[in-house]
């Protein structure tokens, strides 16, 4: 129940805190943001509300780390079973890095792939690249298998 209280208090002050700055931005207007070469403006108004942002989202991701790890080391089944999904999944990654290409050229002009920034793709890069698209396809050929097999099943079972 106090990390309840304590909890729902800081909620509250940091949305005072980003109320503040966001009624801030509203007084100053966006005709001075947009037109301030300085840059006062926007770090006066702006940069105080992304670093605001960034401070919500490394406390949010702490507390979804702790309690993840909470309840993950308080039942010893519970981290079997995660440890067991983790090494399947790391099993599906290995597996397509494996049967992935490194191919850096376009087989249709036999010349290399270029990137946004003039530099060619590198061999590592595009086997990085085929195995992330070979693992996308094993997980959902996996998934819509599972979701088969479990309506197959329940309708054998009837």
């Amino acid at each position: 129940m106090l990390l309840h209280k304590i909890i729902k208090y800081a909620a509250l002050a940091i949305a005072l805190v980003a109320g503040v700055f966001f009624i801030y931005v509203l007084s100053v207007g966006d005709t001075a943001i947009q037109s301030d070469t300085t840059g006062e403006f926007q770090n006066s108004t702006i940069v105080p509300l992304i670093y605001l942002t960034y401070v919500i989202l490394a406390f949010i991701v702490l507390l979804v780390l702790v309690f993840v790890f909470k309840n993950l080391f308080s039942s010893p089944a519970v981290l079997k079973k995660s440890l067991i999904s983790v090494g399947l999944l790391a099993v599906v990654c290995v597996i397509a890095y494996v049967i992935a290409d490194n191919g850096v050229t376009n087989p249709m002009t036999q010349k290399p792939f270029m990137l946004d920034d003039g530099e060619a793709l590198s061999a590592g890069s595009s086997q990085l690249i085929g195995a992330s698209i070979y693992a996308f396809y094993i997980l959902a050929f996996l998934a819509v298998a599972s979701i088969l097999w479990s309506g197959i099943s329940k309708l054998l079972n009837k």
